[in-house]
C-alpha cells in the first residue's frame, strides 16, 4: 500500500509541475538501491520538498475518486478516508512517518515542545505541530537538526497520541532488535565451546553487537543536551538512564533488564576496565566523537543491589575557552583577580566542591596572562582544555607520573607560571607551595566550601601554616547557579521561607527585586536556561597573613576578611538575584552547601 501511495503521489506532484520524468527515474533506482521508499528518496535528492509532499497528501482525497490506490480496509476505513479535518487542520492519518525523521528528534523534545517530526530531507524537515507559531519549538528543532522546519497543524489531542504511538513504536522495534541481538549472544556465550573463556568471547562480539549502537546513541543524545553525566542505573524492571543538565539530573530513557550487562561491558570495554570484574568499583576513560566534535569520557562503575551502575562524565573538548569576564564575576572581583594573576610570584587558589565550575575559571585566567614572553606549563588530570601556547602534561599513575614527580621536572623547565589541576595530597602542596616561594606564579584548585577554609584544608593535609601564610596571595571561591530563563523571567515575590532562610531585613528586602521563570518550550518549563558563577574572592591581606601564621581557625579568617571587604558567596548570590539572573531558590543552595554569610 505504501509503495501505491507514493506513485500516486509521484503523479500529483508531476501534475503540479514540481517532478519531470528524469527526476522520477533517478528516485527510483534510488529508492530501489537504499530499500527506501519512492516519497524518501525524492526528498533526499531535493528534488521536492516536505511542504510539497503535505499539499500533494492534501489533494489525494479529491483525485481519488475514481482510479488509483484501492480503497482502504475495514481497519483503516475511519482514519484513511479523510486526510483532512473539519477545522481545517491536517489529519495525521494521510502522511507517512519517516523513521530517520524521528531519530532526529528525541522523544522527550517531541512531548516538550508537542511536535512530530514526518518527512525529513538534505535541509528541511516536515513537522506536526499543535501551534506552527511556537518560534521555541521551531528553533530547538533547527538548532538540533541544522534543518529549515515546515510546520504543518494539526490537532493536539491527535499530536500527543501519535507522539506516544509513534514513538513507542520505534522504541519497541529497538529493543526487539537488541533482545533477538541480546538472546543469540546468551546463548552462545553460553554454550560448552565458550564456557573455558567466557569473558574473552564477550569482549570479542560486543564489539559487533548491536548495544554498541544503543551505547553510542546515550552519548551522542547526551552530548546534544549539553550534559554534564551520564548515569546507567539498573532497577528492578527496568535500567534508567538519566542526564545531568545545568546541574540537575533528568531521565532520558530506559533499557529492558536484559540490556544492562551488555551495555555496562561495552562502556567497560571502551573505558579499558576490566569486563571480569563486577565485584568492585572501577575507573576507567575513553575518547570518541559526536558530531565531529571530540569528546573524552571519564567512566566510574559501581556494584549496586540490582547490578552495576555507571557514570559518565563528559568533557567536550570542541568547547572554546571560556573569557574571564563570561565567568560571572563582579566588575570589583574580577579586577581584583585580574590583579592577583599579574603578580609575579605567590600561590593563588580556587576552591569549591566537584562541579563547581573550578576547571573552568582556572583556565579563564591563564588564557587572561598568557603571552609570549612567558613560560607556562601545566600539571592535568585530564587535560580538559588545549591552550595555544601553553605546555601541558598529562597525569599517568599507573607509570608514575604523579602531580608531585611531574611538579619537580617542571620546576627544571624554566617556567614562569605553573598550573597544578588540583592539589590532593601533602607532597604536591608543599612543592607548589615551594615553587612559589622561588618567582613562580602558581594556580591550583582545592576541594572546600568557601574561601577562607582552604587555609584549614591545607593544615588539615600537613602544610605548616608558615610555609601557607608566606606564599598564598589569593583565594578564590565559587559555585555554579541555574540562570533563569531569559524568555520567560517575570518579577515575583519570594515567599516567607525564603525571606526567613535567607535571613534578610525589612529594609534590605524592600531595595530587592526577586524573579523567577515560569516556564516555556525553550526552558524545557524548567524556568533555568544555563548556568552562572557565583564567587567570593580573599586576597591575603597583611593582617590575614599573621592570622593564618598564628593558626587562626576558619571562622577567624572569615571574619577578617569580610573586615577587609570580601564580598561573600551570599553576596554575590543576593546581587544575582536583584538582577534578575538567578533565583532566591538557588542562592539558598549555597547555604546549605557550607556558606556561612
Amino acid at each position: 500500500m505504501t509503495g501505491e501511495r507514493d506513485e500516486r503521489l509521484v503523479e500529483i506532484l508531476s501534475a503540479m509541475g514540481l517532478l519531470t520524468p528524469e527526476q522520477v527515474d533517478e528516485a527510483q533506482q534510488q529508492a530501489e538501491e537504499g530499500r527506501i521508499g519512492l516519497i524518501q528518496a525524492l526528498l533526499r535528492l531535493s528534488y521536492v520538498t516536505a511542504q510539497d509532499v503535505a499539499r500533494a497528501a492534501e489533494r489525494m482525497p479529491q483525485e481519488d475518486s475514481g482510479e488509483g490506490p484501492p480503497p482502504p480496509t475495514a481497519e483503516r476505513a475511519t482514519t484513511r478516508e479523510r486526510p483532512t479535518r473539519a477545522d481545517g487542520k491536517a489529519s495525521l492519518d494521510s502522511y507517512e512517518i519517516d523513521p530517520e525523521a524521528l531519530s532526529e528528534i528525541p522523544k522527550p523534545v517531541a512531548e516538550e515542545h508537542l511536535v512530530l517530526p514526518i518527512q525529513v530531507s538534505e535541509d528541511r524537515m516536515l513537522v506536526a505541530m499543535a501551534d506552527p507559531g511556537n518560534v521555541f519549538a521551531i528553533d530547538e528543532i533547527r538548532s538540533r537538526t541544522g534543518k529549515r522546519v515546515e510546520p504543518i497543524e494539526v490537532d493536539e489531542v491527535e499530536l500527543r497520541n501519535a507522539i506516544d504511538h509513534y514513538y513507542a513504536s520505534r522504541a519497541r522495534s529497538m529493543v526487539q532488535m537488541e533482545g533477538t541481538a541480546t538472546t543469540d549472544l546468551e546463548m552462545q556465550l553460553t554454550g560448552s565451546e565458550f564456557a573455558g573463556d567466557m569473558d574473552q568471547k564477550l569482549v570479542e562480539m560486543l564489539d559487533q553487537a548491536p548495544v554498541v549502537a544503543i551505547v553510542e546513541q546515550i552519548m551522542k543524545e547526551a552530548v546534544r543536551m549539553r550534559a554534564s553525566d551520564i548515569h546507567i542505573e539498573p532497577r528492578a524492571e527496568h535500567v534508567r538512564v538519566r542526564y545531568r543538565v545545568d546541574g540537575q539530573l533528568m531521565t532520558f530513557t530506559t533499557l529492558p533488564t536484559d540490556m544492562h550487562r551488555y551495555a555496562i561491558s561495552r562502556i567497560k570495554i571502551l573505558a579499558g576496565a576490566d569486563v571480569s570484574e563486577t565485584r568492585l568499583p572501577q575507573d576507567g576513560r575513553f575518547a570518541t566523537e559526536v558530531d565531529d566534535r571530540p569528546i573524552d569520557v571519564r567512566v566510574s562503575t559501581l556494584p549496586t543491589y540490582w547490578g552495576e551502575k555507571a557514570v559518565l562524565r563528559l568533557l567536550d573538548k570542541s568547547r572554546a575557552l571560556v573569557a574571564l569576564n563570561q565567568l560571572g564575576m563582579s566588575k570589583e572581583t574580577m579586577q581584583a583577580w585580574e590583579k592577583l594573576l599579574h603578580t609575579r610570584q605567590g600561590m593563588l587558589l580556587v576552591t569549591g566542591p566537584t562541579g563547581s565550575g573550578k576547571s573552568t575559571t582556572l583556565y579563564a585566567s591563564l588564557h587572561t596572562i598568557n603571552d609570549e614572553t612567558k613560560n607556562i606549563t601545566t600539571v592535568e588530570d585530564p587535560i580538559e582544555y588545549q591552550v595555544a601556547g601553553v605546555n601541558q602534561t598529562q597525569v599517568h599513575r599507573r607509570i608514575d607520573l604523579t602531580f608531585a614527580s611531574t611538579l619537580r621536572h617542571i620546576l627544571r623547565q624554566d617556567p614562569d607560571i605553573i598550573l597544578i589541576g588540583e592539589i590532593r595530597d601533602v607532597e604536591t602542596a608543599e612543592m607548589a607551595f615551594r615553587a612559589s616561594m622561588t618567582g613562580h606564579l602558581v594556580l591550583s584548585t582545592l576541594h572546600t566550601n568557601d574561601a577562607p577554609s582552604a587555609v584549614t584544608r591545607l593544615e588539615d593535609m600537613g602544610v605548616e601554616p608558615y610555609l601557607i601564610a608566606s606564599s598564598m596571595i589569593g583565594v578564590v571561591a565559587q559555585r555554579l547557579v541555574r540562570r533563569i530563563c531569559p524568555r520567560c523571567r517575570e518579577e515575583v515575590e519570594p515567599t516567607e521561607m525564603e525571606l526567613e532562610r535567607l535571613d534578610l531585613k525589612p529594609e534590605q528586602v524592600k531595595k530587592m527585586k526577586f524573579y523567577h521563570g515560569r516556564g516555556c518550550a525553550m526552558c524545557r518549563n524548567t524556568g533555568y536556561a544555563g548556568r552562572i558563577g557565583v564567587y567570593e574572592l580573599m586576597p591575603i591581606t597583611p593582617e590575614l597573613r599573621d592570622a593564618i601564621a598564628a593558626g587562626a581557625n576558619a571562622s577567624e579568617l572569615r571574619r577578617l576578611a569580610l573586615r577587609s571587604g570580601m564580598r561573600s558567596l551570599k553576596y554575590d548570590g543576593l546581587a544575582k538575584v536583584n538582577a534578575g539572573i538567578t533565583t532566591a531558590a538557588e542562592v539558598l543552595t549555597l547555604l546549605f552547601a557550607g556558606e556561612e554569610g
